[in-house]
């Protein structure tokens, strides 16, 4: 089973939007944007107990309610041998023919103004043109029998959960248990007979009830028990988080840990329906309350634990995303109105062993509205100075920039592109030297060709190697490297980043880097990342706008209009 889109309409913030889906979904963009209400148009749905509080007219886009809420889920179950294909099919019964591979399922709300409400109708089937109603049984609808919803908000309550599912958690099946749960019944009654000899209970007691007679005359009077006695074994036991090998037990444990246990117990309630149903986890930042290393193992769960096969997730950690694979990346902004872009990510395979470090640099861009892809520490050091120069509150503002090191520019900006996400490239003009040649390959040239997808630039091997080389190389493509500027934002150095700073503050580097012996270019060069960052010391504000200024890194200039 695979879901393939959904589509909301007249639902809260969302006038009309639809999304490509996957089965690893995460939904991401600034605060306010819909992402809450997203997963609240999965919830009304698929879970009973939000379909029943029907929709108010704040529910309704703009509060127009003269306009039917309308949520349609596309989902793909033309597998005939996978198991959750055949208990969908197996409901779906006479609303879908043998021969149809796609079940739509349409939840639609019209305001009743009389009543002030929005009753919600389901309907689902094999055809979007002639869907049947979904049958309800009281308050269940048959699709309430096919999917088990499992919404985990950002701070959820570790004791009410427990509270509330104790007795699908705590089942007591065991012979003994009869006999230990009649001990403990007696040990309750006793536990209260010697709460009640107590002299401060008594006095208690005893003063009371002829207060509260003064306001009702009844023949009654107030006792003090313990609720464990009264209202069951349940109702006030909590789980507690200890130490192996300390038998201390404290009121409280760490935020972080409660949020841990709280995802094992949806995890055993999960377990508890798998057979039977489909489970759909629905969860709201999960990264509340953890700290990163936390946040990198639970992503290993989501992302790589079968369990979770079925996921929709909003979050503004990069560090939940660290083992992503196969998911679909929604990107909710806001233009005029809300909108989205979506992209299947998959790591590439050569990728694999590396994914973790792959993702870090992607999943801290996609949070980023502009990103400006870089080759290496050294370019992101000096850019970053120079930026912050500018504009102390350039990351703030949306501005990423990403070192791409060994992993190069097509994974980032072909993601990026999809998401809609401003992205802008700075890459070296490289020249390779042919195996048995005193020729040179173009490799900057062919580089930008690929990413282009046309071959606007020559391929012919050249004589030389060398700084003139490739200012000469470069100088002649000049107008065509300026259309490429211009249409696809990647600038290509004239050299390389050494070189081209070199251009544009030569005196100023001599001067502040002395140990370089009047050769700065190979002092950076020798040991990129350091010597970069003594030089970037270094940088007043007028070198800083002088380089901002300049032809050679106008990549800056884009990145920030």
């Amino acid at each position: 089973m695979n879901f393939k889109s959904i589509t909301i309409k007249n639902f809260r913030n969302f006038e009309d939007i639809s999304i490509k889906l996957t089965n690893k979904n995460v939904l991401f963009g600034m605060n306010d944007v819909g992402k809450t209400n997203f997963l609240y148009a999965l919830r009304f749905l698929f879970d009973k107990d939000i379909r029943r509080q029907n929709f108010k007219d704040a529910d309704y886009y703009k509060k127009n309610t003269d306009v039917p809420i309308e949520i349609i889920l596309e989902i793909d179950i033309s597998d005939t041998e996978d198991d959750d294909c055949k208990k969908l099919r197996a409901r779906l019964k006479g609303a879908i023919l043998s021969d149809q591979n796609f079940v739509y399922v349409k939840l639609r709300a019209t305001y009743d103004k009389k009543e002030m409400v929005g009753v919600p109708m389901l309907y689902w089937g094999g055809d979007l043109e002639e869907l049947e109603e979904i049958k309800v049984h009281g308050t269940f609808y048959e699709i309430d029998y096919v999917f088990n919803i499992i919404y985990i908000d950002a701070y959820v309550d570790l004791y009410a959960l427990f509270k509330k599912n104790a007795s699908t958690l705590l089942v007591n099946d065991n012979e003994q248990d009869k006999e230990i749960l009649d001990s403990i019944h007696r040990i309750c009654n006793d536990l209260n007979t010697q709460i009640s000899a107590l002299s401060g209970i008594k006095k208690f007691e005893k003063k009371i009830s002829p207060e509260y007679k003064k306001f009702r005359h009844e023949s009654v009077s107030v006792s003090v028990k313990s609720e464990i006695a009264v209202k069951g074994l349940y109702s006030n036991i909590v789980p507690y988080i200890k130490d192996d090998g300390d038998d201390s037990l404290y009121p409280t444990s760490g935020e972080g840990r409660k949020k841990l246990l709280v995802y094992s117990i949806f995890d055993l309630l999960a377990k508890e329906e798998e057979e039977k149903k489909i489970n759909l986890f629905l969860i709201e930042e999960p990264e509340n309350h953890l700290h990163r290393s936390m946040q990198i193992s639970l992503s290993l769960i989501l992302f790589q634990n079968k369990k979770y096969q079925y996921l929709f997730l909003t979050t503004h950690s990069p560090y939940v995303l660290a083992e992503m694979d196969q998911v679909n990346l929604v990107r909710i902004y806001n233009e005029d109105k809300i909108v989205s872009k979506s992209v299947l990510y998959t790591v590439p395979e050569k990728f694999s062993s590396q994914r973790k470090m792959l993702n870090r640099g992607l999943v801290e861009a996609i949070f980023a509205d502009k990103v400006l892809l870089v080759e290496g520490p050294s370019e992101n050091v000096l850019f970053g100075k120079v930026l912050s120069e500018l504009n102390p509150f350039y990351e703030a503002d949306g501005v990423y920039i990403l070192p791409v090191s060994g992993f190069g520019f097509k994974p980032y900006f072909k993601v990026l592109n999809a998401l809609h996400i401003k992205n802008v490239i700075k890459t070296d003009n490289d020249l390779r030297k042919i195996k048995g040649q005193e020729k040179y390959s173009v490799l900057g040239f062919i580089r930008l060709n690929k990413y282009i997808g046309k071959e606007l630039l020559p391929k012919n091997f050249i004589d030389k190697n060398g700084v003139e080389a490739k200012r000469n190389l470069y100088d002649s493509n000049k107008m065509i490297l300026d259309e490429i500027r211009e249409e696809y934002s990647i600038f290509l150095s004239r050299c390389s980043l050494e070189e081209d700073l070199d251009e544009v503050i030569h005196d100023q580097m001599v001067r502040y880097l002395p140990e370089a012996d009047g050769d700065p270019i190979g002092y950076l060069q020798d040991a990129k990342n350091n010597n970069m960052v003594k030089l970037v010391e270094k940088l007043t504000s007028e070198d800083c706008q002088t380089i901002y200024n300049h032809y050679n890194f106008a990549c800056l200039r884009e990145v920030m209009s």
